[in-house]
């Protein structure tokens, strides 16, 4: 899909109350960030959303979780600054959301963001599939993407994936096994399952939702 660039980007983002210039500064102290006091910051949740687009599904999380820190992290400038300009839309008549932030880092690069074990949760929502065989690498779940997830993720946390295309699905659910991930929730029809009542949906779901597209949904454990 072509992406139209937005000629005042880098304004926006500059100017944004979200997004963070050197995430990189903040590798160990993300908790610290969000401004709470010392005894209370390392109890708080920290979610990461890889290809967080235009930033819907982050702003409705925060909202519903407001003692969960979530990150949305969007490798293309133009879309983050989308994202930054879609949240501040949404929240115009309330208080800013201060448990959001937005980096734009390259997915295999997150270490250096990230301490090892620092994240609860990554959340990869309607991922590029990049269908071609020759791609396969480029996917957010291929064999060289999941070992980053892996170390970021503290002991016990997890990541949860959603999905309209069939053949990402497969691929993932083959590429985890092989790497040694487990799989604790799982189905090829989310909105017609038990495990609908908790999920809180992107744009790019309601759309394919509505169409009668079903969305496949899984949540998995890293590597012991």
């Amino acid at each position: 899909m072509r992406i139209r660039y937005k000629k005042n980007t880098p304004e926006i983002l500059e100017a944004s109350d979200y997004t963070v210039a050197d995430p990189t500064a903040l590798k160990g102290h993300w908790r610290e960030n969000y401004g709470e006091e010392a005894d209370i910051y390392p109890k708080r949740r920290l979610e990461l959303e890889i290809g967080c687009g235009r930033g819907r599904f982050l702003c409705d999380m925060a909202q519903l979780h407001p003692n969960t820190y979530f990150i949305g992290d969007e490798r293309v400038r133009t879309i983050l600054a989308r994202a930054s300009e879609c949240i501040r839309l949404s929240l115009e008549g309330s208080e800013a959301l201060e448990n959001v932030r937005l980096i734009d880092t390259d997915a295999l690069e997150l270490g250096e963001v990230f301490e090892d074990g620092e994240i609860d949760r990554i959340h990869l929502n309607f991922s590029d599939p990049w269908p071609k065989k020759k791609h396969a690498k480029r996917r957010l779940t291929s064999e060289r993407f999941l070992p980053v997830y892996a170390r970021l993720l503290k002991n016990g946390g997890d990541l949860v994936m959603k999905t309209d295309n069939d053949d990402l699905f497969a691929f993932t659910l083959e590429t985890m096994a092989a790497q040694g991930w487990r799989i604790v929730e799982t189905t090829d029809d989310l909105h017609h399952s038990p495990l609908k009542g908790a999920n809180v949906m992107t744009e790019y779901e309601k759309n394919f939702s509505s169409r009668g597209k079903n969305i496949h949904y899984l949540k998995a454990l890293p590597p012991v």
